[in-house]
């Protein structure tokens, strides 16, 4: 992989002696690129030919694995490197079931906790998720609007296991249509406008068994795809 045949790639350090901030945009780098379907899920990573697109030495890659590691999106296998997470249907079955427990209990504690500060922050993320544009944006924006709603709680190691199950299963949310999304994120605004927090707790359900079934439909796909191409 080379600067050409990457065009999202620009040198990240000079003269050996990295940038500031190179760890941070190289993490975002990489995360954008999983995000998109760059690299497959339960592939590879390519360590050196990702060292030498970005000009980074093997430190600030390795530290950005590390963190990409702790989001869920990339593990790490003794002896043979970094891969992208990648899942199978029993697994992605679990993650949904644990958010749908979590997420409800994360909504019934942050309802009551809201602040008038809480719910503008809310309405301009819904805002900007409704203008976004590619998936990783949209990805990083939906992150954002869970993170400050289901944040009001009071319970940052819940809100934390939440968001690292969203992270495992990015690769697969992508294939979400966008427009549905944001379609879901205004109807679940409408439940914080009137202070409802049953119909809040629905909807998510009701959207994580939608949005499970279609993960699952996409992850197929994609095993048919390759059978194919085989």
């Amino acid at each position: 992989m080379d600067e050409e045949s990457h065009p999202k790639v620009r040198r990240l350090e000079s003269h050996g002696a990295p940038l500031p901030g190179v760890q941070q945009q190289l993490t975002n780098a990489l995360r954008s690129a999983i995000l998109s379907g760059e690299y497959p899920s339960g592939s590879r990573l390519p360590q050196v030919e990702v060292a030498e697109a970005f000009g980074v030495s093997p430190v600030p890659l390795r530290e950005a694995l590390v963190a990409l590691g702790r989001e869920g999106l990339v593990v790490r296998r003794p002896r043979r490197g970094w891969y992208i997470v990648g899942l199978e249907e029993s697994d992605i079955r679990e993650i949904y079931e644990l958010r749908s427990l979590l997420e409800e209990k994360a909504l019934r504690d942050a309802f009551p906790r809201l602040t008038d500060e809480d719910k503008e922050t809310l309405e301009e993320l819904n805002l900007q998720l409704a203008n976004a544009g590619d998936a990783a944006e949209h990805f990083e924006l939906r992150e954002r609007f869970y993170s400050t709603l289901y944040g009001a709680s009071g319970k940052p190691r819940m809100v934390s296991i939440i968001l690292n199950l969203h992270n495992q299963l990015a690769m697969h949310l992508r294939l979400q249509r966008v427009h549905d999304s944001a379609h879901a994120h205004e109807e679940l605004m409408e439940t914080i406008r009137a202070d409802d927090v049953e119909r809040a707790c629905a909807l998510v359900r009701l959207h994580l068994t939608e949005i499970c079934a279609r993960s699952i439909e996409g992850l197929r796909a994609e095993a048919a795809s390759v059978s194919d191409a085989s």
